[in-house]
């Protein structure tokens, strides 16, 4: 228990890029943040389309005035057409997140090729598709290759509140508001064990705050507008120093 504790408050008080840093000095290829100081994030949320609660952050987000990449499942596309044209429609982008909620690294390579084009297809139907997040946040060299072949950039995360892990929205309300930076990417999800209301309810509570501060909310090809993107190698350097 005591251990637990001390790992929540850890995590709570520095975002782990230290961790992504080192990954990605094995594996580079793919985006965490871009470096700028202007105040502006990139909001992902993965893992859709849903019914439940798909809508419910589309028309969350209007209300704020905020935009996001929303990173798709292939499998979950059929009979969400109307709220996939609305949400291009309304400003928003789409991502590939491959057919399945699963490991991508875990796919051998031509099976991992062609779950990615599937999806692909899918997708194109809606708009032009320039990001790929994998499943399950783990890459190699060799699926970045695949990625950079067939016109996508691999992007990760700078700010990931471990909603996938821990079911308390007052903690990601916290850890949020304690760890957003300039260029950040804001990793979210979307679906089922509660996740995607969640979202809902978290979205609700900062993204007023975040506003406050100053800072917009954009999509991922908005913020790659802005200054450089920041590799591993350069946060891992910025770790150290600090």
């Amino acid at each position: 228990m005591a251990i637990g504790i001390t790992l929540v408050a850890y995590l709570g008080l520095r975002q782990p890029q230290w961790m992504f840093a080192l990954m990605s000095q094995l594996r580079p290829g793919a985006l965490y943040f871009i470096e700028t100081e202007t105040p502006v994030i990139a909001l992902t949320i993965d893992d859709g389309p849903y019914d439940e609660t798909t809508k419910q952050i589309l028309h969350l987000l209007e209300r704020h005035g905020a935009k996001a990449t929303f990173f798709m499942l292939g499998e979950r596309l059929p009979d969400h057409g109307a709220t996939l044209q609305h949400l291009v429609a309304s400003g928003h982008e789409l991502g590939n997140h491959m057919t399945k909620d699963e490991a991508s690294i875990r796919l051998a390579p031509k099976e991992f090729e062609t779950d990615l084009l599937t999806a692909a297809r899918g997708l194109s139907a809606y708009s032009t598709i320039r990001w790929f997040r994998p499943g399950m946040g783990w890459y190699s060299r060799r699926m970045v290759d695949v990625a950079n072949h067939h016109g996508y950039r691999v992007v990760l995360g700078s700010l990931f509140a471990y909603d996938t892990h821990l079911s308390s929205v007052w903690f990601s309300e916290w850890f949020i508001l304690n760890n957003l930076d300039p260029g950040d990417i804001w990793v979210l999800h979307d679906g089922e064990k509660g996740r995607g209301q969640r979202t809902v309810q978290l979205l609700e509570r900062v993204l007023p705050k975040i506003q406050q501060r100053g800072y917009r909310v954009v999509t991922l090809t908005e913020l790659s507008t802005y200054g450089q993107p920041l590799t591993a190698s350069h946060q891992l350097q910025r770790y150290i120093s600090e």
